[in-house]
């Protein structure tokens, strides 16, 4: 008899990805009529491994043709595979955090082959639990990729007692996107060679997904009921690009504080961190502090507590850039730290207005989102990515200049000018218009029709971090927007939900008690979402209005120290309680609009 070999989470020999609701209901059908195959839409779970050494070691040297890759692969190849021993949860050895243990899993070290001979390789790590759920996770990267994701992580911004999801029974996995770090090479380098450049885009994570759906059908002989992603920051784009190239690969997808908008996100960083900065007078070094101070005094009550955290995101626009615009120095030049010159003032009001291209690149976009207000003067925040520690004007890859400049001209001097001694200061991107939108069309998850996705049965849950200044929070919620004005709102609440964590810089898990320019119990950053996709996808339950973020103690029993709500987007938490002292407790606030 005929057998059903694909199923909702597989790539077809040819290569086509299938929809799942209608494999489900074919597999349905065949295994009414012939008791089931490897294919099986459902099975008990934990799966347990009968001989999981001989299993794994049956993996090493394994191939994946290329016809089983859905992105263009000359095959892939298992360089290693090794049974890991269960490890047990342990205190450090400062006995300040408990290190989470792992479970019993193979270790499969996979290269997935380019086609340009002079393309780098992806290199994967896919790790399969000896007992395991039936589901799949891929954990994104971070900035410009480059090194390993080994898949073995927690759940991103998960509270430290959150078992890892490999020890939940995940099969894991993660890649280094098709190229790794070299000592003495930029990061961008790799962008010179176009498959390089396209595995980082979102070739590898497709390919990453096929083949660990491949070797997993192998260990286990079944393949997972259900798959996800979840990432953050670079990860996070990757997470939204997958729901927008890929809908029928994954059921639930999280995504924390996305780069989506890579074309928008680096031009303005070369422009505000670099550019505008390089004017004389305007760099913003030694200033974070006043930025900090002013935004606090006008925007920090509005929420119903002084507290040093700015929850009311959408109130404080206004207020803020009228008590900014009043500290300028009345020499219009810089008079020291308490005051901005006239050219500092117009710095911070172009970080604030965002960025304006002068033709739309992919999927319409035509300006990139200012950052929001408050946290400004969090340790590594305004600090480290908009302001630095010397002016651009020191070099494009000089030691103490500002991240979002160092960032946004490696992407003009690799992506788009295609050379490493291009002077990113003088770029235009007018005069690069045709490489311009070769690359976002590559690179930017912006594409608010997610009709495919949806009709896939896929969901997304989104979260930003709303003093993020590594990229603009307001960037993942006006796409938010954007899908509900496509597709409307009733039929977004099916499938995609937007959080905002008030208070938080780039992917926080929280601000700790006792820092500086935060509460003295510090900011609560941290909730298990894969959790919360979990229950939406498996058991139909809708995410909430909010969830309460946490700052726990590392070390077991893992005290809670502070609590906060975060809410759905467009809500802010408004302090409700009796008196200033309960700021540290969810219960006294409450989403509002």
């Amino acid at each position: 008899m005929q057998t059903l070999t694909s199923h909702a989470h597989r790539v077809h020999a040819t290569g086509l990805v299938s929809n799942k609701t209608l494999i489900a209901a074919a597999m349905a059908a065949l295994l009414a009529g012939c008791g089931g195959s490897d294919g099986d839409d459902s099975f008990a779970t934990p799966l347990v491994v009968a001989n999981p050494a001989g299993a794994c070691a049956a993996l090493a040297g394994q191939s994946v043709e290329a016809g089983k890759i859905g992105e263009p692969t000359t095959g892939a190849t298992v360089k290693s595979a090794t049974l890991k021993p269960a490890v047990a949860d342990a205190p450090n050895a400062a006995g300040t955090a408990t290190v989470l243990g792992t479970p019993e899993y193979c270790e499969v070290l996979v290269e997935i082959k380019p086609v340009d001979p002079a393309a780098p390789l992806i290199n994967t790590q896919l790790n399969l639990p000896t007992s395991w759920n039936g589901k799949k996770l891929q954990f994104g990267g971070s900035g410009y990729n480059g090194a390993l994701v080994t898949g073995l992580d927690a759940s991103r911004n998960a509270p430290p007692d959150v078992p890892r999801p490999i020890t939940r029974g995940y099969m894991t996995t993660g890649t280094d996107s098709g190229h790794q770090n070299q000592t003495g090479v930029e990061a961008y380098a790799f962008a010179l060679n176009q498959e390089a450049l396209v595995n980082f885009a979102y070739a590898s994570y497709k390919k990453t997904h096929d083949v660990a759906i491949e070797l997993g059908r192998r260990y286990y002989d079944k393949r997972p009921m259900k798959s996800y992603y979840m990432g953050g920051s670079e990860g996070g784009r990757e997470a939204m690009m997958m729901a927008q190239r890929y809908p029928d690969d994954y059921d639930g997808i999280v995504s924390i504080d996305p780069v989506m908008n890579w074309t928008g996100l680096q031009t303005f960083g070369n422009w505000i961190g670099g550019i505008r900065q390089a004017a004389p007078g305007a760099a913003l070094v030694g200033k974070t502090q006043l930025v900090h101070d002013t935004v606090t005094a006008a925007c920090d009550a509005l929420d119903g507590i002084a507290d040093q955290v700015v929850s009311n995101y959408r109130a404080c626009k206004p207020v803020a850039e009228a008590a900014l615009a009043a500290k300028v120095c009345a020499s219009g030049t810089d008079e020291g730290a308490g005051c901005f010159s006239s050219a500092q003032l117009a710095v911070i009001q172009s970080a604030h207005a965002g960025y304006q291209f002068s033709f739309p690149v992919a999927n319409g976009m035509q300006a990139y989102a200012g950052f929001g207000f408050g946290g400004e003067g969090l340790a590594g925040n305004w600090s480290n990515w908009l302001v630095g520690t010397v002016p651009p004007t020191a070099g494009p890859a000089a030691n103490g200049i500002n991240q979002v400049y160092r960032f946004g001209n490696g992407y003009v001097r690799y992506f788009v000018a295609q050379n490493a001694a291009f002077d990113p200061l003088t770029y235009e991107p007018a005069n690069f218009r045709d490489r311009v939108l070769q690359v976002s069309q590559w690179m930017d998850a912006t594409n608010p029709d997610l009709s495919a996705f949806r009709a896939s049965g896929g969901k997304l849950i989104l979260r930003e971090d709303m003093s993020d200044t590594a990229q603009s929070p307001l960037t993942g919620l006006n796409y938010w927007d954007a899908v509900v004005s496509r597709m409307g709102a009733g039929p977004v609440a099916e499938f995609f939900a937007a959080y905002a964590a008030t208070g938080l810089p780039h992917t926080s898990g929280g601000i700790a008690a006792g820092t500086a320019n935060a509460p003295a119990y510090g900011i609560p950053g941290r909730v298990d979402l894969l959790a919360v996709m979990e229950d939406w996808v498996e058991k139909g339950v809708k995410p909430a209005t909010h969830y309460t973020l946490t700052n726990k103690s590392a070390l077991a029993p893992f005290a809670q120290v502070a609590s906060k709500p975060m809410c759905q987007y467009p809500q802010y938490p408004r302090y409700t309680g009796a008196d200033a002292s309960g700021g540290a407790v969810a219960s006294n606030f409450s989403c509002v609009n």
